[in-house]
């Protein structure tokens, strides 16, 4: 089974790109939302988080991630706290879908990691995806997003490898600024030319 990494920096299409990959007909393990489920509702992450933090959830017990964010950004070790609790239980979760897609004979897996290289997950991939886009709609995308301000973005972006080094890391650099049906016909070539997919109509 072939594992394939997909990574880039916030806002660069990420999320887009694997729900292309679903559409391929490829099982994608997405980090971002195994966070979310951890730290929602009846989340396996919510006991350890308030132990630690305090009680921060909201009204429907998930923990409130806004609060979450202002304490984790007010300091490093705050944050790698926070990472104690959740990078276990993501890669637990993360491994879980791996033995479970190989038991089902899968031919190729994604494993959407935003901080893959960050974490040192590129180690067990056979192959990395890096979508990027200009920093300009980069910006103009994470601006957009509720809650997001330009301090917020630089605090995210000062924990993330630059860009252009994540590009340079990876084995197939995906541009996400120029459409996405131009992205999807980018994705299933690198894919074609792997051998992984055929192209099939209607793709």
């Amino acid at each position: 089974m072939r594992v394939i990494g997909l990574t880039g920096s916030i806002a660069t299409g990420k999320t887009t790109i694997g729900k292309m990959c679903n559409h391929l007909k490829i099982p994608v393990h997405d980090a971002d939302k195994t966070v979310h489920d951890l730290i929602g509702p009846n989340g396996t992450a919510v006991p350890m988080i308030v132990e630690m933090f305090g009680d921060i959830r909201t009204l429907e017990n998930g923990i409130d991630r806004q609060k979450l964010g202002k304490i984790i950004f007010s300091g490093f070790e705050e944050k790698k706290a926070l990472e104690s609790i959740i990078h276990p239980l993501v890669e637990s979760n993360r491994n879980k879908f791996l033995s479970r897609m190989k038991s089902q004979r899968q031919k190729m897996v994604v494993v959407d990691i935003p901080l893959l290289f960050e974490t040192g997950c590129e180690v067990f991939c056979d192959s990395i995806i890096c979508v990027w886009a200009p920093e300009f709609l980069q910006r103009q995308r994470a601006l957009a997003r509720l809650g997001m301000s330009e301090k917020k973005l630089s605090d995210i972006l000062s924990y993330q490898l630059p860009q252009k080094v994540k590009m340079q890391l990876a084995d197939f650099c995906l541009p996400t600024g120029l459409g996405k049906a131009y992205s999807y016909k980018l994705l299933k070539r690198w894919l074609f030319s792997l051998r992984l997919i055929g192209f099939k109509k209607g793709q």
